[in-house]
């Protein structure tokens, strides 16, 4: 019912925070055409910098979407008018000052001809698949202050020479291709920096990382997942570092291999500005009690393969995450234990994802009564007893309890109170009566349980809502009611292993 956050989406999310970090440094308002198409007013760029970009677009050799359609030399005003094609912001001097051609799957190569846009400050080439070596040129585009060059195919060493790039404040070079890098020196140049993204790009051969990080005050973003830290055995001076002087709001440091002696270092690059951490994939037998003085409010520790005791790791958490945290994933982990009645502590959480531990024992009725719960997924454990009171939870939308030992579900308004759109309890012990849903419930399984009755509660459904109903392998008897054939949007439909009778 929920897939995992794919490295490709984060960097999806890292253009967009990037994008409106630098927005009003660089736009003044002024309008933009994009890849989509939407104008950008009576502007008409020079001839030299149309002719640059139309020498850009003579390098791609294929362009699958045709994005770069609207640049052309033909005769005519319109045509003519490079601040009008898709992709190129202007000025109101009629300047070019951004390139905005992510995501185009071109194929070819990155034309010097750039060089002619001197009032180019935003250039954005991420994902697509250019070729050969990052160009030494773009090393001399000192007015640059977004630069996205991550997702391609660039080989050999990612150039010091962009310590040039004074000005950047957003520089992303997310899994580039095949580049190395053995120096980070020249990035403590890059003063204005705010975020940075370097995931996928191996850092295992630089001893000095977070001393160089250390120099950027204004990051707020930083992204090193997959750079193979854990071959870095000392990754920093040991010099005191004041955190309170940094600003990283948003840190990735995911599928590193890293185990908890990480913890030493970890604590140099967060503070209380750092809301967003990412732990997963990992080997961490757990979390050190600094974290939970922090104020996270998004906390991933996914596919980590130690096991941790569930309640010490709630306990670690508690301080002032305990009230900030609505977004915990810990799901793929190894926890043990129950889910405890301490739960009820982290009194802002909205979406808890906890499938595919080893957690035992009940689920605590607290965990019903967190006022802002929205999507709690604990499919996949060993989990059982009760949950009767799963009607005191009025917010949650999403509800996946598959794949445990649970045993018992009041079939009286069990789950009539909450808006919940999509709820899976399949693959359980669940027995009696089925329980009357909410008439908005878009997604109902129960397969796999041992519920006995009729299924004339459908007649009870929004005839415009219900779009899956898997009710097979119980022990359900009676007519099947003809009220299920008035449900318009049901797509998926599985009675099976039942001993219902009437007409499919």
């Amino acid at each position: 019912m929920r897939s995992n956050i794919s490295p490709k989406y984060m960097h999806l999310v890292f253009l967009l925070l990037s994008f409106l970090l630098v927005w009003l440094k660089i736009t003044n308002g002024t309008p933009i055409r994009y890849l989509d198409g939407e104008g950008a007013g009576d502007y008409k760029c020079i001839d030299k910098e149309r002719d640059a970009l139309l020498h850009f677009k003579s390098y791609i050799h294929h362009d699958p979407y045709d994005s770069l359609s609207t640049w052309t030399s033909k005769e005519g005003e319109a045509a003519n008018d490079c601040c009008e094609w898709d992709g190129v912001k202007c000025n109101d001097r009629s300047r070019v000052i951004g390139l905005y051609l992510s995501r185009a799957n071109f194929e070819g190569n990155i034309s010097p001809s750039l060089l002619n846009l001197s009032y180019l400050t935003s250039l954005e080439l991420a994902s697509n698949s250019f070729n050969g070596t990052i160009p030494s040129f773009i090393s001399s585009m000192t007015q640059l202050e977004t630069l996205y060059l991550g997702w391609n195919n660039f080989t050999g060493s990612i150039p010091s020479e962009l310590g040039n790039l004074t000005n950047l404040h957003t520089l992303s070079l997310s899994y580039i291709g095949s580049c190395t890098i053995e120096n980070l020196d020249w990035l403590s140049r890059l003063s204005r920096l705010e975020g940075l993204d370097m995931a996928g790009i191996s850092l295992g051969k630089v001893d000095n990382w977070i001393d160089v990080l250390l120099t950027l005050k204004r990051l707020s973003f930083l992204d090193l997942s997959s750079c193979e830290l854990s071959q870095v055995m000392h990754p920093y001076s040991y010099s005191f570092v004041d955190s309170s002087s940094l600003a990283i709001g948003y840190l990735h440091l995911k599928d590193n291999n890293l185990n908890s002696s990480m913890y030493h270092w970890l604590i140099s690059l967060v503070s209380n500005k750092t809301e967003y951490l990412d732990l997963s994939g990992n080997k961490l037998d757990g979390v050190p009690k600094y974290l939970g003085n922090l104020c996270l409010v998004y906390f991933y520790f996914q596919n980590n393969s130690m096991p941790i005791d569930f309640t010490n790791f709630l306990d670690n958490l508690s301080g002032c995450t305990t009230s900030t945290l609505q977004w915990l994933d810990a799901s793929g982990s190894q926890f043990t234990g129950s889910l405890p009645d301490d739960i009820q502590n982290f009194s802002s959480l909205s979406n808890l994802y906890l499938s595919g531990n080893k957690l035992n024992g009940t689920i605590s009725e607290k965990v019903w009564e967190l006022p802002y719960l929205k999507f709690l997924d604990l499919s996949s454990n060993s989990l059982k007893g009760d949950i009767s009171n799963i009607g005191k939870s009025k917010y949650i939308m999403t509800l996946d309890l598959s794949n445990n030992l649970l045993e018992e579900v009041s079939s009286k308004g069990g789950m009539t109170n909450f808006i919940c759109m999509k709820i899976d309890l399949s693959s359980n012990k669940l027995y009696g009566l089925i329980p009357t849903v909410a008439s908005s419930i878009k997604w109902l399984d129960l397969s796999n349980n041992k519920f006995y009755g009729n299924i004339s509660f459908l007649c009870q459904i929004d005839d415009a809502s219900l779009e899956l109903l898997d009710l097979s392998n119980n022990s359900l008897i009676g007519e099947i009611p003809d009220c299920l054939w008035h449900l318009k949007y049901l797509r998926v439909l599985n009675l099976g292993q039942n001993n219902l009778s009437g007409r499919l």
